[in-house]
C-alpha cells in the first residue's frame, strides 16, 4: 500500500494563513510549503511572526513540509555573505516551524557565459548550504529552475554527484520550460529525488498546466517513483495564471484535483476531488 504525502504552495491558494489553511483543508491537504504569508516572503517574517504561525498551524492540525525559500535564486557573482545571512533566517524558520526540508536553488548564471565556468563556485556554495542545513537537522532540496545552474538535468546530476546529502526537488514543468524532457531526466535524478513540485507544462505553447495535462510524462514518472519506493512529498504548485477566469482558491483546487486524478488512475488511491466552484467568489472560503 502506497502512502501519498500531499502538500502545496499555500500562497497560491490564498493570502493570509487562515485563508491558505481553509483552502488546503477543504482539498484534504494538511501539509503546506511556506513561501509567503500576507504578501510577505519567508525572509521578511521575524521570529515572533513565525512562532505565531507555528501555533496557528498546530491548532489547525497542519504541518510545514518545506520552507519555500528563495536561497540560491540570486546571481552567482553576488556576495555570498549576503546569502549566508539570509540562510540563517531560513534555518531559524525551519526550526520554529519544524520543517524537514528547505527548498533552494544553485544561483543564476550570467546568460552570456558558459555555465560550466561557474561549476566549482556553485558546488562550493551549495556544499556549504547543505552542510549548514544538515547540522540543523534539515535537508536542502534543490529545485531545477530556469536561469540557474541546475536548469537542465545533466547539470543537476553534476551538482548532486559532488554534494553529499543534497536532495532533489524534481519539477517537471520547469524542465519543459528549458526544453528538457522530464521523463528523460527522471532516471538520472530518481535516486536523489525526495520531493516533487507538482506542475506540468506544454511544449507548445510554453505554459504551465495541471498535472497530467501537459508534456511532462507525469503519469509515467509518478508510477515509476512509487513503484521504486518513493515516499516523499508531492507539493502542488499550480502556476495556472492563464486561467484568469478562476480565483486563487479555484486554481489551487484545479491543480490539486489533477494530481488526485492521476494518483487515483495509477494507484486506485481513493482521493476525492473538490468542485473548484466551492470557492465561488474571489477570496470567498
Amino acid at each position: 500500500m502506497y502512502q501519498f504525502r500531499l502538500s502545496g504552495f499555500a500562497d497560491e491558494a490564498g493570502i493570509d494563513a487562515d485563508e491558505q489553511m481553509n483552502v488546503l483543508e477543504k482539498n484534504g491537504i494538511h501539509q503546506l510549503e511556506l513561501r509567503s504569508i500576507d504578501g510577505k516572503g519567508i525572509l521578511e517574517l521575524d521570529d515572533a511572526a513565525l512562532e505565531a504561525l507555528a501555533e496557528k498551524f498546530m491548532r489547525r492540525g497542519f504541518s510545514v513540509s518545506s520552507i519555500g525559500s528563495p536561497i540560491g535564486k540570486s546571481p552567482i557573482e553576488a556576495d555570498f555573505s549576503l546569502v549566508r545571512a539570509s540562510f540563517e533566517k531560513v534555518l531559524k524558520a525551519a526550526e520554529i516551524l519544524k520543517a524537514p526540508y528547505i527548498r533552494g536553488f544553485d544561483f543564476y548564471i550570467p546568460g552570456d557565459s558558459d555555465p560550466l565556468r561557474w561549476a566549482d563556485e556553485v558546488v562550493y556554495r551549495v556544499s556549504e548550504l547543505v552542510m549548514r542545513a544538515k547540522d540543523r537537522g534539515v535537508a536542502y532540496a534543490l529545485e531545477n529552475e530556469s536561469g540557474i545552474f541546475s536548469s537542465l538535468p545533466e547539470r543537476c546530476v553534476y551538482v548532486l554527484d559532488r554534494v553529499p546529502n543534497l536532495v532533489m526537488a524534481f519539477d517537471p514543468g520547469n524542465f519543459i520550460m528549458n526544453d528538457a524532457s522530464p521523463w528523460a531526466a527522471w532516471p538520472l535524478l530518481k535516486s536523489r529525488t525526495a520531493y516533487f513540485h507538482i506542475k506540468d507544462a506544454t511544449n507548445e505553447p510554453k505554459r504551465f498546466v495541471p498535472a497530467g495535462e501537459g508534456d511532462g510524462g507525469m503519469d509515467k514518472i509518478l508510477k515509476d517513483a512509487f513503484e521504486s519506493g518513493f515516499d516523499g512529498v508531492l507539493s502542488v504548485e499550480p502556476h495556472l495564471g492563464y486561467r484568469a477566469d478562476l480565483n486563487d482558491a479555484q486554481r489551487f483546487t484545479t491543480a490539486a484535483n489533477a494530481l488526485k486524478r492521476l494518483l487515483n488512475r495509477l494507484f486506485h488511491a481513493g482521493f476525492e476531488e473538490l468542485d473548484p466552484m466551492t470557492f465561488c467568489k474571489k477570496g470567498e472560503i
